[in-house]
């Protein structure tokens, strides 16, 4: 019994034995895949981290509680830190205080929907200075994977261009200033003494041109009583003070004017150099005379003149009516208390209404002193309006005719005085008046002038950034289209419905039409100063034909056929031309010009039904334009530094009468309100004055007008 029992344990042993080998087996078969797949993973991973060492970007991972985990090798180098220390540090303590804020808020932007956030800020190395990187992250599950650029030098060239934009709209700025400003302005080297720059406003006060002025000595200028004060000018001017004085000045005539002179010290490339302010004063001083004049006759008479503002207050009392009044000049008081009691009422409700709504009221009334005693006056009220029409002040003159028997005298001397007086009056405000409109109108061209220039340079500067911008996505789609030429369906139906190929080569003509246009904006703002003004514009090689093209692009809308007429044909017959040096926004005024008078000189000659006296021309096709309206542009190269452009028509012309004139200032044949008469004038100053060529006008084929233009290709 015990032997069964123990066979029985036996065999429960070895089966038992016989299942954890089976067991052992399967475990260790299991390990052996777990160990080989530990094993490629490992490999795998090493892989990994050497690509991110070796990246020469800054690769890293941060937690959201704003550490970093790890920072690869570039990270170290680029910062200055090593790993330990940027693992120690919360990485927005190493974010420029100005940035911060700007870092947390695309962080902020982080949702389900939206994982990855790019921007750019500064970063402090170890050294203390800063870097900009520009950083690309993508979170994922509770950290964020981020790759970040050093852009140092694009962002500081960046920086370097928007400030060397900002100094080039500023000089434009004060260019403008100086040149616009009504008071003249002198820039003097004080170490040679010699005059370095004078503005418009100064040369057209003394008479001279700039280039004449420049060249004047001082005594030429200034008057010889002034002379020690110039002295003194300069003498305070060096010593760092400002000066203010009133001089007098000499015009190219030999006549004198008044001026006032406000001076002071500038440093300009290290050498000191005056500027003086100087405003014609003559008329002011004329006007101060005349005041003291009027004021003089205003105290001398023996009759009580005040001046009252809208309230009904005294500002001004003369002697005469201080003494008959018992009030004293540094007293102000209402009117109505110089009123007689009697007409006081009669005051209130008919007289100074009358002056309000009249302007002025005459007649006989009562006057009442301090101590209460009434006397008959003859009295004047006058309410003087300014353009609004609204009431300024209250003037009256008042005189005493409690004498009745010289009261006949009285009254005939009274109203020559009167008149005199009113006259006298009316003259000082009309000049008044005068002088304040010629101010504010002053102010308010060149006020439009600079709210229309800011806005349009704004424009012009970002056109050149969305050309770049197109040409960058032209490029990208010409890229696309010829890696993939067979298209899906959907796609070559959106292709056929916005005629792509139409818009590739519509959108570059569109930018350039539009820096056509601002440009010639900029160009009409700056033809508000007279024709001596200094240019601002760059001098440079241009392509001439581009210019007649552009030109052509911005009138295309005159050019097509209109209700009245048909298409006007242009004709090009362009040479090979070499880039010529000139200031091409002018040059292309000059081309709008000469284009828009033939168009109106085609307008006019098909509403006059002249066409059939035009001599026939046979284009190179073969088809005559004797009947169809025709602008005919010829360029060539004259000699070895010459070019000639031609603008010919063939409308109606003008007579030699016309010809002779068709430079001159303000001179138009356009009825009013359609014409200035100074397109072609300023065409011939921008050809010769600042190009040094010629600008001819001649008949063309016995009827129609031909401008020439011929300018050197190099100055």
């Amino acid at each position: 019994m015990y032997n069964e029992t123990l066979k029985q344990q036996i065999n429960l042993l070895q089966q038992q034995n016989a299942e954890l080998k089976q067991q052992l087996a399967a475990t260790t078969q299991e390990s052996s895949a777990i160990i080989a797949r530990l094993e490629q993973e490992l490999s795998e991973s090493k892989n990994w981290w050497l690509f991110f060492d070796l990246s020469v970007d800054i690769l890293c991972i941060t937690d959201f509680n704003g550490y970093f985990q790890r920072v690869n090798q570039a990270g170290e180098n680029i910062l200055g830190y090593s790993q330990a220390e940027l693992l120690s540090l919360p990485f927005m303590e190493l974010v420029h205080p100005e940035d911060r804020a700007a870092t947390l808020a695309e962080m902020s932007k982080l949702t389900e929907e939206i994982r990855v956030f790019r921007f750019e800020n500064r970063y402090r190395c170890k050294d203390g200075s800063y870097c900009w990187l520009s950083w690309t992250s993508v979170a994922h599950d509770n950290y964020i994977f981020a790759m970040a650029r050093d852009v140092t030098d694009s962002v500081e060239l960046r920086l370097c261009k928007q400030t060397e934009a900002m100094l080039r709209q500023q000089e434009a700025q004060y260019r403008g200033i100086f040149e616009t400003v009504n008071d003249g302005i002198n820039v003097f080297d004080l170490d040679t003494g010699e005059m370095v720059a004078v503005n418009p406003a100064l040369c057209e006060m003394h008479g001279y041109s700039q280039t004449e002025f420049l060249s004047l000595r001082p005594t030429d200028y200034i008057h010889t009583e002034s002379y020690d004060q110039f002295k003194d000018f300069i003498k305070t001017v060096k010593s760092g003070q400002k000066y203010h004085t009133q001089a007098v000045g000499i015009r190219k005539d030999g006549t004198s004017f008044e001026i006032e002179v406000t001076g002071k010290l500038f440093d300009y490339d290290g050498r000191p150099h005056a500027i003086s302010v100087v405003r014609d004063i003559s008329e002011r001083i004329q006007s101060e005379q005349e005041q003291q004049r009027l004021l003089a006759i205003l105290e001398a008479t023996p009759d009580i003149v005040g001046i009252a503002d809208v309230y009904g207050t005294n500002c001004y009392l003369n002697k005469a009516g201080q003494r008959m009044l018992g009030i004293s000049s540094t007293d102000q008081f209402p009117i109505s208390e110089a009123v007689g009691l009697s007409i006081f009422e009669k005051f209130q409700t008919e007289i100074i209404p009358l002056v309000m709504q009249q302007g002025i009221w005459s007649g006989e009334a009562l006057m009442r002193s301090r101590n209460g005693e009434e006397f008959p006056v003859s009295q004047v009220i006058i309410a003087h309006k300014n353009e609004q029409g609204e009431v300024e002040f209250l003037s009256t003159i008042a005189r005493d005719i409690r004498d009745r028997q010289q009261i006949e005298a009285r009254l005939r001397q009274q109203a020559q005085d009167l008149e005199a007086t009113v006259q006298e009056l009316q003259r000082t405000q009309t000049q008044m008046i005068q002088a304040e409109k010629m101010s504010s109108l002053g102010q308010l061209v060149a006020g439009v002038a600079h709210e229309i220039n800011n806005p349009v340079n704004f424009i012009h500067g970002n056109l050149n950034y969305l050309e770049e911008h197109t040409q960058d996505l032209l490029r990208i789609i010409e890229v696309y289209q010829q890696k993939n030429t067979n298209y899906e369906p959907g796609l070559q139906d959106l292709h056929e419905e916005i005629d792509l190929e139409y818009i590739q080569q519509d959108l570059p003509k569109i930018l350039n039409s539009m820096k056509v246009g601002t440009q010639r904006i900029r160009q009409i703002v700056l033809s508000l100063r007279t024709f001596s003004r200094m240019d601002e514009a760059e001098f440079k090689a241009v392509d001439i034909h581009a210019g007649i093209d552009s030109t052509l692009m911005i009138l295309q809308h005159r050019l097509k056929e209109q209700p009245e007429r048909p298409a006007i044909q242009v004709i090009k017959e362009y040479g090979v031309l070499p880039s010529v040096e000139c200031y091409a926004g002018q040059l292309n005024q000059v081309f709008m010009n000469i284009l828009a008078n033939a168009i109106d000189a085609l307008e006019e000659s098909v509403v006059s039904g002249q066409w059939s006296v035009v001599n026939a021309e046979v284009t190179d096709k073969g088809q005559q334009t004797n009947d169809i309206p025709t602008i005919r542009i010829s360029t060539s190269v004259i000699g070895s530094n010459w070019i000639k452009m031609a603008i010919a028509d063939n409308g109606m012309g003008m007579s030699e009468k016309t010809q002779q004139q068709i430079f001159n200032p303000f001179f138009t044949t356009k009825p009013v309100g359609k014409g200035t008469g100074m397109g072609m004038s300023i065409s011939y100053q921008i050809i010769t004055e600042k190009h040094g060529g010629k600008l001819l006008c001649n008949s063309h084929l016995g009827k129609g007008t031909e401008f020439i233009i011929e300018i050197p290709i190099q100055q």
